[in-house]
């Protein structure tokens, strides 16, 4: 089986895949992939001495139609492998791309806002890459892996992100001087409509440095134990300072906010006293609960109508 065949079978794990990414800036980064996303990933508009990449990288050929060729055979992807260009393209793009990979880099949690004129090395045509997701490879040439998410506005002004770029580069200079992003947490939702989630609860606590209880929290030195001037958590649960106690409650609700209200409704409202019932819920059944089953809880809980947890 030849190495793009190989691709396209294993790119169908993540044709539909959608992905949330609420950030600490306040924007959410929100795509799906698209089978037409492919081409464009691999690089297949560098090789121009392919007549039929020539003419899709002129765009008398679509993305769409080229990926509906390469799949059904109309198109012969075996001939991409004679490109006199395909040596360089395989080995910064085609030799990693691989569902996995792309994920992991994903999942680093590890994200810059990326603004194209800040690389001063060189010029780069990632002019349209909103957010570039990286993440440090060890491998032979301990190269550095990203993928870029760009938008596009629509009609309607709403932002639409997309995937728009992957290469893996023997140096930072896409990362290097650009602005750093925390991701707050992750949903995937795949074509079969499973829902997979999970909150960085570490990048939340890092965001809340300008939240008025973690700066309470932080001017009391006996509350700061560790080398790196990070919160025990430990010692905080045991604190038994009334005034800890609340700051340190009160930081927490906030942060539940920060976990779930970017993949609420608009219109979602929810009480200290609810987030205090998920927040407890949570550590006694050691579980991450769904924006979704986080509603039904809180119906639940408002239907029992008691004012005071139990301690």
């Amino acid at each position: 089986m030849g190495i793009i065949k190989q691709i396209i079978d294993d790119y169908e794990d993540l044709i539909k895949k959608q992905i949330i990414i609420p950030l600490d800036n306040g924007d959410i980064i929100k795509f799906a992939f698209d089978s037409q996303d492919l081409p464009h990933l691999l690089g297949l508009y560098y090789l121009v001495d392919i007549p039929v990449l020539f003419e899709y990288k002129n765009g008398r050929v679509s993305a769409s139609e080229l990926y509906r060729g390469m799949c059904n055979g109309t198109i012969d992807i075996e001939e991409f492998e004679k490109s006199l260009y395909f040596e360089e393209v395989y080995n910064n793009r085609i030799k990693y791309f691989n569902s996995n990979m792309i994920m992991d880099i994903i999942k680093s949690k590890q994200i810059v806002k990326f603004d194209s004129s800040k690389i001063k090395e060189f010029s780069t045509k990632l002019v349209k890459v909103e957010y570039m997701f990286w993440k440090f490879i060890k491998d032979e040439n301990n190269n550095y892996g990203c993928f870029g998410i760009g938008f596009t506005a629509s009609e309607k002004a709403t932002d639409i992100n997309y995937p728009n770029t992957f290469f893996f580069r023997e140096n930072n200079q896409y990362i290097y001087n650009q602005v750093p992003v925390l991701p707050l947490s992750l949903m995937l939702r795949d074509k079969r409509k499973e829902v997979d989630f999970e909150i960085y609860w570490d990048k939340i606590r890092e965001s809340m440095c300008k939240n008025i209880h973690y700066k309470w929290l932080a001017a009391n030195s006996e509350v700061i134990l560790r080398a790196d001037k990070q919160f025990d958590e430990k010692s905080l649960k045991q604190n038994n300072d009334d005034e800890v106690k609340k700051h340190y409650r009160l930081m927490r609700l906030d942060e539940m906010n920060k976990a779930y209200l970017p993949h609420m409704d608009d219109d979602f409202r929810w009480s200290n006293l609810e987030k205090d019932y998920i927040m407890m819920k949570s550590e006694k059944m050691k579980k991450t609960y769904l924006p979704n089953e986080v509603k039904m809880l809180i119906n639940e809980f408002r239907q029992i109508g008691i004012d005071v947890l139990p301690q």
